[in-house]
Parts: structure tokens; C-alpha cells; sequence
């Protein structure tokens, strides 16, 4: 039975277009003030007409006409209303909202474009009264402005969408809650995220993958400065170039490629050395030593001068965790936040001695290590405890008669020096990840300077962390990271890059290229050119005086177009210098003095990539190599002296030869043993693992060819024998035809 043809469903069908119809006749016959207070409460635009009847909003559209008027009182397929409906609202988002409704007494102003008969009607109709506290108000309803928003060509305004982090990556819940509290909203890695908060470095592929409109909290090759042998070989390289201006870290030396200098400078100067992991943190692994003849000379350490005169507070050795944010490095952009941490060793110092030499709890600062004491010390007051703000420190100095203004310009100093020296590498991978990134920076990142304070206020550069800790253990942490944490989201540039019209542009890109249409040339960003220092005085001008920009670029290149140049760059200066917050700029430097002096250290345009042998290194591998088997030679003979008799070498094996009669007669009586011998227990275990081997050693000779090597040798020698021809005729035969046997599969 088909239900469709039944008189129930004819029956249902009636009662709903009467329930519809009658829907509609309500809600047109509803009062002008009621209709005017539900749009007033609510939140959405509404146009001009909306704040009259259907019938008046018509006759104010289009005067009235017979046949309009007809057509207008027909009824309306639900379809044609949906379609109407979203072109009200599509219209409507493009208007800019009015001010607030208020309530006062008056009269709804109505427009002077509407008739005559309608403004009377409209005044008299919109007359309603709301009753609010025992008190009667006339009800205001003023119109909509339709003025459309419209910007200068070439100038870019904060997004308006809602902008997305990722913060999956990162243990720290503390990020999460900061950035819902800035209006942030929080979305997985697989989603278009406009931030990605990670605690390691990422991959490459990340990096590949990114929109112009994403930014992740870490700059690729930013570990050039975050490893202690990295950083160590790069301030040595800085030192050697530069050597009045680079004495910002201890002397160091990377063991143990520079074993023999270290013991040369031992030998003449009696000094305490701290040894380091090339690639350790939170301590582990360090300890000090007054004898470098104790270390083996096959580890690989981080071998430092130890600073025996470190500056004391109440007795105890310290050192600052400084916070640095990076937000560019073409044009090297640098900030410092004016509060960080203190960190104080848990025993009061000692000069290091034999006997104190082994105290970590005296002579290492690192929260990790010190924590562990019983003497650790937690207090909410700034100026005790094991942790204090560096505000405390400041206040600690000026009431010592310190000059803190000196002291912390010496430390941006060394902060700026220790990121110039890994500056080409930044810059060269970040234009390498990134060539299409030309509305925000792609990176930024917050780094942790340790900085080391001598009795003398001289700072010292210990180690930089790419990824400081952002735990909230004590009262302390929360009053310092939260709020670096919040400036830091609000400093970066992510507002200023439109996802839409990005991704927009993107699929016109992909559009095109498929098509094989030829569009405009891609806007590039002005870079900064480390080859030429007058380039490099010229980008550092106008990364600290965004106004001047375009007259800068102009005189280095008159043909280039400045507005689309310079907009997203100076744009980008003028957001983060409106936004600084608690930091302040160090890079460029606010005193114009010093631009002069920071750029000559752009200039390493020659240089050899640090991850290259050069002859220098080679020179010194060999001398260290010298230095080794001397020290050994040393200390065979000593101990060829303590025992008497001379050390046997064990690479060295002894071979005595013995006659032919006493050999053929130990071969026989081994023989006759083996006639009743029988053969011991077999394990599986080692007979499977037995196997395993020669199957391994089987495959390695198959990959590495050695086979195949061998037989070419011996022909091209021309010593291969019938033998070699009847067991390899496979490869003969190639060798004949002229085929390189080595190569081939």
C-alpha cells in the first residue's frame, strides 16, 4: 500500500502547511515595537528595512506599484525564503555594526528617503513604551549605517578570524591556559593552526609543510647556539676574528680535538677546570677537576676555565636566567624580558679545592641539582630563598652602589654577540625552509640565556636552552613565566597574516600553475645582505625606524616597487613595537651609536661552513693525536719503572717457531687425540645466534660488494686464474663486455 496516496498522509500534510501558513501570519501581524525589541536584543546586524513591517519595507524598496504589490502578497516557497534569508545575511556582514541600543525617550529617527506617508505611519506606529525598575522608557531604535569598510591598497589590518594554536607538542599545561585566556583557540597538529608550540626541534618535513600564515616557536638551526660544543665552536671562531670584543665566555675547549692545547694550558697555568657533556642539561654529567692528565683521551667533554670569583649574595654563588625572544633573523630582531629568575647554589662557596671539588650543591646553580638538598630554600619574599626574580637582584645592586644600567647593557651585549655569532647558518636555513613566507615570520622563539656574573659585575655566557622550563612549581615561576608567556603570544605578529585570503591565494597559485597561466611575479620580502656592510647598516636603520623603510629602500634600489615590499616588514616592526609589553628591544639597539659597532660582525661572508674539516682542524687533530701517544709513551716508561720489568704490548702478539720435527710430532699426537674424540653440548640458543651472524656476514658481503670488488682487482691486475673463471663465469663475462661489476646490481 503506498501510504503517500492514503488520506492520513493528505491529512498530515494539510495540518502542517495550516500550522505554516498560520506561522506566518502571526509573525507579520505582530506589533512594530515588539519586532523592533527582539532585533534590539539580539546580537545579529539587521538592515534599514528590518526595522519596519514586511509591507512598509516594500513600499520603501520600491514605490508602490500594482503589480509589485501583487507580486509581493503571493506566497513564497520555502525554498525562495531560504535563498533570501542568507542573502539578507550575507549583506548584512558586510555593514558595520551600529552603536549599542539604548533606551531613552525619543523617537526612532526613520530616513528621509522614506515617503512622507510611511515616516508619519512609522512615527506613530513605533510609539511603544518597555517597563524596566517601576519606570516607563521610550523605546530608540536607531537605524543601521551601510557604510561598507574599505582600506588603503597595500595596508593590512589585524585579522578578524579567531586566530589557532597547537599546543600538543608541549608538556606545559600553563601555555594552553594563557593563550584560551588571549582569545586563542586551542586545535590539534593535523588541523590549520596559526601557532604550533612545541618543546623540541621540529623536522624538517614540518617545516616544508607550513602555510604562510603559521608560525612555530622555533627557528631551524637555532641549535648552533643551543649545544655546548656548537656554541663553544662558534664563540672560538668569533674569538679568533674579533678577539677584543669576543671575551664574553671562559676559555673552552672542545675535547678532544683540542686535548693537546688544554694540556698545554694546564701545564703553565695552574687553574680549575669544569667539565661538561657536549650535549648534557640540568647538570648532569659535570664536575670539576685540577688535573686534565685524569680525563681519558678518547671522551668527548666540554672542557672550561673555572671563574673561582664568582659575585656573592649572602654568601652564595648564583647565576641569571635571562629570557630572550627572537621574532626575526633577517632582519635580527631581539627582546629581552625585564624579569627572570635567579638561580642560587644551596652551600655557601668555597674556593674549589681537592676537597670541595666534588660539593655540586656549592658550585652548581642548576634548579635540577640543587632541588635535591635539604638546605633548598623556598620563600615568597623577593629577597630570600633559593629562587628570587631578577628584580630582587636589581634592587640587591642599587643598594650596593652598583651601576645596574652599565650591568644590564653588558648583558645585551653578550646576548646579542652569542646570536651574531650563529647568525648565517640562522639565516641561511631559515630562507631555506621558508623561501615563500612574505606576511609574518614563520618562527619565534624563546630562548634562556644562563648568564654568569664574575666579583667584578663582568657577565659570562654559560650555555643558551632552546626550550627553558616553564613549570610553575613556585610562587616565583608563576609571577615570572606566566606573565612572559602572555606577552610573548600578544609580541608576535600572528594577528597580521589573514588565513583566509591567504589560503585564497594559495589555491590561485596552485590554480595557475596547473593551468600553466602565467600570474604576477611572487612579492618578496627586502632581505638582509651579510656580504655588504653598508647593506647591513642600511637593514638595521630600518628595522629600528619603521617610518623610514620605504625612503631606505628607495636609495638602494630605486626600480623596485616600495609599497609591496615594505609593507608586510614594516607592519610587522610597527605590531611589535606596540606590543613590547615587559620586554624591551635589544636588536636593533635603541642607541644609534651602536649600529656601527653590531654591524661589523655581519660581515663572515667567507667563512667555512662550521661543519666542514678545514686545515686548522685538521692541524690540530694531528697534534692532538702527537700529544696522546706521548702522554701514553710517558706512562709506559713510569710504569716500567714502578714494576721493573718492561709492559708487554698486547696488540703485539709473540711468535716463536718451533723446529719441524717437534711440529710434526705435535701435529701427530694431536691427531691420534682427535680419533676418539667425541663432540661436547651444542646449545640451540648459540647455534640460532651462530647462524644469525653468518647470515648477517652473508648479506654484508652481498651489499658492500666486496666479492665483486675483489674480482675486479684481480682483473684489471690480470692475475685471475682458470679457477676464478669457471667459479664466477657471471662475472667474467660482464668484465669482457666492458661492464663495471662494482656498480651494477
Amino acid at each position: 500500500m503506498n501510504l503517500k496516496n492514503s488520506k492520513f498522509f493528505k491529512r498530515i500534510q494539510e495540518l502542517r502547511h495550516f500550522s505554516k501558513d498560520k506561522i506566518r501570519m502571526e509573525r507579520e501581524q505582530r506589533t512594530p515595537v515588539t519586532r523592533a525589541l527582539n532585533m534590539a536584543f539580539s546580537e545579529q546586524p539587521h538592515r534599514e528595512d528590518d526595522w519596519l513591517t514586511p509591507s512598509q519595507s516594500s513600499l520603501t524598496r520600491n514605490p508602490p506599484q500594482p503589480d509589485a504589490i501583487s507580486r509581493s502578497q503571493q506566497a513564497m516557497s520555502p525554498r525562495r525564503r531560504i535563498k533570501k534569508l542568507m542573502k539578507k545575511k550575507s549583506m548584512a556582514r558586510k555593514r558595520i555594526p551600529s552603536p549599542p541600543y539604548r533606551m531613552v525617550a525619543g523617537q526612532c529617527p526613520v530616513e528621509d528617503t522614506i515617503m512622507p506617508a510611511l515616516k508619519a505611519a512609522a512615527e506613530t506606529k513605533l510609539q511603544g513604551y518597555i517597563q524596566l525598575n517601576n519606570r516607563c522608557y521610550r523605546v530608540q531604535c536607531p537605524s543601521r549605517p551601510t557604510v561598507c569598510v574599505s582600506h588603503p591598497e597595500g595596508e593590512r589590518t589585524p585579522s578578524e578570524t579567531k586566530s589557532t594554536i597547537c599546543v600538543s607538542n608541549s608538556r606545559y599545561a600553563m601555555i594552553g591556559k594563557i593563550s584560551k585566556t588571549l582569545g586563542f583557540k586551542l586545535v590539534k597538529e593535523s588541523k590549520l593552526w596559526n601557532i604550533l608550540w612545541s618543546d623540541s626541534f621540529p623536522g624538517v618535513e614540518l617545516f616544508k609543510n607550513m602555510k604562510r600564515f603559521q608560525q612555530i616557536n622555533h627557528f631551524p638551526g637555532m641549535i648552533e647556539i643551543c649545544r655546548k660544543d656548537l656554541l663553544s665552536r662558534n664563540l672560538n671562531r668569533m674569538l679568533k676574528l674579533y678577539p677584543h670584543d669576543y671575551k664574553i665566555f671562559p676559555k673552552t675547549w672542545m675535547l678532544p680535538a683540542d686535548y693537546g692545547d688544554a694540556m698545554n694550558y694546564a701545564l703553565n697555568h695552574k687553574r680549575t677546570f669544569i667539565l661538561k657533556p657536549d650535549s648534557g642539561a640540568q647538570g648532569r654529567g659535570i664536575w670539576l677537576t685540577n688535573d686534565l692528565k685524569t680525563i681519558g683521551a678518547h671522551e668527548r667533554l666540554i672542557c672550561q676555565t673555572y671563574i673561582h670569583k664568582p659575585l656573592l649574595i649572602d654568601g652564595y654563588k648564583f647565576d641569571l636566567r635571562v629570557y630572550t625572544l627572537i621574532t626575526s633573523v633577517d632582519p635580527l630582531r631581539i627582546f629581552v624580558y625585564n624579569e627572570g629568575l635567579a638561580r642560587f647554589a644551596t652551600n655557601k662557596y668555597v674556593e674549589p679545592t681537592p676537597g670541595n671539588s666534588t660539593d655540586l650543591y656549592m658550585h652548581l646553580t642548576n634548579y635540577s641539582v640543587n632541588k635535591r638538598n635539604s638546605q633548598y630554600e623556598l620563600c615568597d619574599n623577593d629577597d630570600c630563598g633559593s629562587k628570587r626574580k631578577l628584580s630582587a637582584i636589581n634592587n640587591w645592586m642599587r643598594r650596593h652602589n652598583y651601576d645596574v644600567e652599565e650591568f644590564w647593557t653588558n648583558v645585551d651585549d653578550v646576548i646579542i654577540k652569542t646570536v651574531l655569532s650563529a647568525w648565517p647558518v640562522l639565516k641561511h636555513n631559515y630562507h631555506a625552509c621558508f623561501p615563500g613566507h612574505d606576511k609574518i615570520q614563520a618562527c619565534f622563539e624563546i630562548l634562556g640565556f644562563d648568564i654568569l656574573v664574575d666579583w667584578k659585575l663582568k657577565p659570562y655566557i654559560l650555555e643558551v636552552n632552546h626550550s627553558p622550563s616553564f613549570h610553575t612549581n613556585e610562587q616565583v615561576d608563576r609571577e615570572v613565566k606566566r606573565p612572559l608567556i602572555r606577552d610573548t603570544l600578544n609580541l608576535v605578529s600572528t594577528v597580521l597574516a589573514d588565513k583566509k585570503q591567504i589560503m585564497r591565494e594559495d589555491r590561485k597559485r596552485v590554480k595557475q600553475r596547473l593551468l600553466k597561466v602565467k600570474g604576477e611575479p611572487p612579492v618578496t620580502r627586502p632581505r638582509l645582505n651579510a656580504g655588504s656592510t653598508s647593506k647591513g647598516k642600511l637593514d638595521i636603520k630600518t628595522a629600528n625606524n619603521p617610518e623610514g623603510t620605504a625612503n631606505a629602500n628607495a636609495n638602494a634600489n630605486e626600480t623596485e616597487p616600495k609599497a609591496t615590499e615594505e609593507a608586510p616588514l614594516a607592519q610587522q616592526i610597527a605590531w611589535e613595537e606596540g606590543h613590547l609589553g615587559n620586554f624591551r628591544r635589544i636588536m636593533p639597539p635603541p642607541d644609534a651609536s651602536k649600529e656601527d659597532y653590531y654591524t661589523r660582525f655581519y660581515g663572515q661572508t667567507n667563512q667555512v661552513s662550521i661543519f666542514a674539516e678545514t686545515a686548522a682542524s685538521k692541524k690540530r687533530e694531528d697534534l692532538a693525536r702527537k700529544m696522546r701517544l706521548q702522554i701514553e709513551e710517558k706512562k709506559a716508561k713510569q710504569m716500567q719503572m714502578l714494576n721493573g720489568k718492561p709492559k708487554k704490548d698486547p696488540r703485539k702478539r709473540s711468535i716463536v717457531m718451533l723446529p719441524r720435527a717437534v711440529r710434526e710430532k705435535n701435529r701427530m699426537t694431536v691427531f691420534r687425540l682427535k680419533e676418539n674424540w667425541t663432540p661436547g653440548f651444542i646449545s640451540d640458543a648459540e647455534e640460532r645466534l651462530r647462524h644469525t651472524w653468518l647470515h648477517m656476514r652473508t648479506e654484508a658481503i652481498k651489499t658492500l660488494k666486496i666479492a665483486e670488488t675483489i674480482y675486479y682487482n684481480l682483473y684489471e691486475c690480470g692475475t685471475l686464474t682458470n679457477t676464478d673463471m669457471v667459479v664466477f663465469p657471471h662475472l667474467y663475462h660482464n668484465l669482457q663486455h666492458g661492464f663495471d661489476i662494482r656498480d651494477n646490481p
